[in-house]
């Protein structure tokens, strides 16, 4: 062991001194960036066998394209032409090479098929009906869990306040639990959350430990609106290993916008601790996956004027060997800038999986 470590010591000095074999960093094709240069493309998802074409422009503002050279970072630093049409989906980094720019790599996603989105059957409206998004930190092995899952369903039962929100569950509290996910643990992190359980309104506004329901409806009562800022339309088909997304958000009110979708999943049994009736056993809305979560708000939709609509397509994989796909739905999360400049949830909807969700107008 001990000469092993010294021959590994000696063969480092020794690759340190004479120089190491040509890379393709070497050759310019460094994908960290050295800023200079931004690179563009002009989608952020697409079928596959469909083009991509890149822009290039530098700090000064000036078009460079023509000068520049882009690279598929994800297949070997290969150089790629611009246009340029993938034959196989997958997620796809690239990055631009020119003169002594290097880029920032960016994300472009290649989709099997894209569904369809569904007939907007109220073109000219924009009066869209709101719903809030509730996320409940929790675990089936946390022992005060149960007094949120009590308060939750008193409120659902209450009056229309079920109308009001979606629901998603993230359970966090511990690995060994069967609805536990790494898109959970990511999300509860975004929100700080060390209180078990936690209901989280939207992006921004905590309710740590609070097992009243009266409590409860009064923050969807501060945060539920008559008519909401933007509406939602979605389709969502199953391919070989991932959920495909396409969702479409129009605004009622100008603003910068997100997008973003979690794939849920009903129906999990796990026995839940201190659970003092037996639909406690069966979980619901249980995150399992994340378009993304840095930012936690998604996808940037860009500027989209009042009754103007911008769309995107978005693979979550299915990574969990027991997910049970039958029981799989999709959230989708729409957002925009609000007054301090940070993305908040606007509206939110639910698209089950082969079919669609159309806007909900009022």
């Amino acid at each position: 062991m001990r000469f092993t470590k010294l021959f590994a010591f000696f063969a480092c000095v020794a690759l340190a001194i004479v120089g190491c074999e040509k890379t393709p960093d070497d050759n310019g094709k460094n994908p960290g960036g050295n800023g200079g240069a931004t690179l563009k493309a002009d989608v952020q998802s697409l079928e596959v066998n469909n083009p991509i074409t890149f822009t290039v422009i530098a700090d000064d503002g000036t078009d460079i394209t023509a000068e520049a050279t882009i690279y598929d970072k994800t297949h070997d630093f290969v150089e790629v032409s611009n246009p340029f049409t993938p034959t196989a989906d997958g997620k796809y980094e690239f990055y631009a090479v020119a003169g002594n720019a290097i880029t920032e790599t960016i994300t472009v996603t290649v989709l099997p098929s894209i569904p369809a989105l569904p007939e907007d059957t109220n073109a000219s409206s924009t009066s869209f009906k709101h719903r809030i998004l509730l996320v409940d930190h929790t675990g089936n092995t946390c022992g005060y869990c149960p007094k949120m899952m009590l308060a939750l369903k008193e409120v659902a039962e209450t009056g229309d306040y079920h109308s009001k929100y979606y629901e998603a569950m993230s359970h966090s509290y511990a690995s060994s639990d069967p609805a536990t996910s790494a898109a959970a643990n990511a999300i509860s992190s975004f929100y700080g959350v060390t209180d078990y359980p936690t209901l989280t309104y939207n992006f921004a506004y905590t309710t740590s430990s609070s097992y009243n329901a009266e409590h409860i409806k009064q923050q969807i009562d501060a945060q539920w609106k008559e008519s909401a800022d933007a509406g939602i339309a979605a389709s969502a088909s199953l391919a070989t290993n991932s959920v495909v997304v396409n969702a479409e958000v129009k605004a009622a009110v100008e603003n910068d916008y997100r997008v973003t979708a979690w794939l849920l999943e009903d129906g999990i049994e796990a026995n839940q601790t201190n659970g003092v009736e037996e639909w406690m056993n069966i979980h619901d809305n249980a995150i399992r996956q994340a378009a993304t979560t840095n930012p936690i708000s998604g996808m940037d939709l860009g500027t989209i004027k009042s009754g103007e609509k911008a769309s995107l397509a978005m693979s979550l994989e299915i990574t969990g060997s027991k997910w049970n796909r039958d029981n799989l739905k999709v959230m989708v999360i729409a957002s925009a800038k609000n007054n301090k400049g940070k993305f908040e949830v606007v509206n939110v909807a639910i698209c089950p999986i082969g079919s669609s969700v159309a806007y909900d107008y009022k």
